[in-house]
């Protein structure tokens, strides 16, 4: 009977939340089962405290992992803890080395949702993967601490709350400083509606730039702690934003995204679920999208003239049909 399992997941945050799609079947299949995901360092906060996930490791291919003697020094640690089984979604070589048995990806059409890869390493192993999702769960305390902040800030209950995160790690995954803020702003004219005005580390140069060209105040987040990052975004009516960690992250905590795609494949890396929307330009260059691929960005324009195409009528249309479906049910 097994006992011990180690996930293989990832170290970008978008691709570890994605990973915990995993959680729910493999708990149901294998009830007693304890359940260790490995990480990178960026993500190990966010799943760190995870309810779901009995314990987390960091994989450090920047530091304590890096190189083939740190490589060495990550298969003995894995190897102490004796594992039963390795669940390898990042396709690890490391992975095979561990001692265990080990469920690797499905060789296919890679075309296809992340998730959807992820849950076939299971499937092909008679794991039922029926209604799995990525999930994370919040504590009460978490959600506590979230409330007090928006109280702090001015936020009442009355309004709709728009969570936007105009930022992202790759400078073509952008839509327009300029589109965000008018979006806001419009936004805020036309409902009740205050706005969270998300941003990650690197990017309150940015955060700052949108909420300076909005017509109204936002409220600024500037936490880099991301589990009061989903806190924040699970109280949200809508998330809008690029693709990026948070996206998913909104997704993850039940949260109704719009996410805007030109440069990157909404086929393999969108919210995943039914309740999303994505929006797109419908300009086709014949190189997007770029990336994942062999040269992505690779016209070395420095940003996208396809995400840029998309309009801010086009964002607030699908917004709207969120809000409207939201307030009905």
């Amino acid at each position: 009977m097994l006992k011990k399992i180690l996930v293989f997941s990832f170290s970008f945050i978008g691709d570890a939340v994605l990973s915990t799609s995993v959680i729910q079947p493999l708990r149901r299949h294998f009830p007693d089962v304890h359940i260790t995901f490995l990480v990178g360092p960026r993500a190990f906060d966010l799943l760190a405290t995870e309810p779901n996930i009995d314990t987390t490791l960091v994989y450090d291919n920047r530091g304590e992992h890096v190189g083939w003697k740190g490589r060495l020094r990550l298969i003995k640690t894995l190897r102490d803890d004796k594992f039963d089984l390795v669940v390898n979604l990042r396709d690890s070589l490391t992975a095979r080395c561990i001692g265990a048995e080990h469920w690797g990806m499905v060789r296919g059409d890679s075309n296809r949702h992340a998730v959807t890869r992820y849950l076939e390493v299971l499937q092909q192993h008679g794991v039922d993967t029926t209604d799995a999702r990525p999930h994370l769960q919040l504590t009460k305390a978490e959600h506590n601490t979230v409330n007090r902040f928006l109280s702090e800030a001015g936020w009442t209950s009355e309004q709709l709350l728009i969570g936007i995160h105009p930022g992202g790690n790759w400078e073509y995954k952008l839509w327009d400083a300029e589109n965000y803020a008018h979006l806001a702003s419009v936004l805020c004219k036309e409902q009740k509606v205050s706005i969270l005005l998300f941003a990650g580390p690197n990017e309150r140069g940015l955060q700052k730039q949108v909420s300076g060209l909005m017509d109204v105040p936002s409220i600024l987040v500037e936490t880099e702690n991301l589990r009061h990052l989903a806190a924040l975004i699970s109280t949200c009516d809508v998330y809008i934003g690029n693709d990026t960690g948070p996206m998913h992250i909104a997704s993850a905590v039940d949260t109704p995204v719009v996410a805007l795609f030109g440069s990157t494949s909404h086929i393999r890396s969108g919210p995943y679920g039914e309740t999303h929307t994505i929006v797109r330009s419908g300009i086709d260059l014949g190189c997007n999208p770029c990336h994942p691929g062999r040269n992505p960005g690779g016209c070395g324009a420095g940003s996208c003239e396809v995400i840029a195409g998309i309009t801010v009528e086009q964002v607030l249309a699908a917004v709207d049909r969120h809000i409207t479906l939201g307030t009905s049910v």
